[in-house]
């Protein structure tokens, strides 16, 4: 910004025509001190000016360099409230998850021993009868998929 100076220039009564009333170079004489008074007044306005001018830049530096910083992290933000599928990569943690305020996952439940043996994930009839002579297979099928179920739930991490 220029640095602009104003200046009034002082009229006293000798430099009025004489063919002026007394009363109209009084009114003169009174303008000109009020030119004067505006002058100063621009002048420390210009300075004004001039500092909110600075101010502003740096203002404009600092907006600069957050809207850098958010560009460099919309691309690694998780919104809360987005219906948009999202992916994290790495950890996140959290108490729990919920969907329309259900919990879904929550923490670990500690305490189970690891079932030991073969398990089994295929496909089985859970209305399927049993005779004497097959409940033994039937019991096993069971425990494998319990078993196939429990290994499942340690691999996510949902039981230790």
């Amino acid at each position: 910004m220029a640095d602009i100076q104003l200046t009034a220039t002082r009229i006293d009564a000798m430099m009025l025509p004489s063919n002026f009333s007394r009363a109209y170079q009084l009114y003169v004489l009174g303008q000109n001190s009020n030119i004067e008074a505006i002058a100063k007044q621009a002048n420390a306005a210009n300075g004004t000016a001039e500092t909110a001018e600075q101010h502003n830049a740096t203002q404009d530096e600092q907006i600069a360099t957050q809207g850098q910083t958010l560009e460099t992290i919309s691309d690694d933000y998780v919104s809360k409230k987005s219906t948009e599928p999202q992916a994290v990569a790495g950890t996140f943690g959290a108490a729990s998850f919920t969907v329309n305020s259900v919990k879904v996952v929550g923490a670990r439940v500690t305490g189970f021993t690891a079932a030991a043996g073969s398990a089994w994930k295929g496909a089985f009839n859970a209305d399927q009868s049993y005779d004497t002579n097959s409940v033994p297979a039937g019991l096993k099928e069971a425990r494998q998929r319990i078993k196939a179920l429990e290994d499942a739930l340690r691999a996510h991490g949902l039981i230790e």
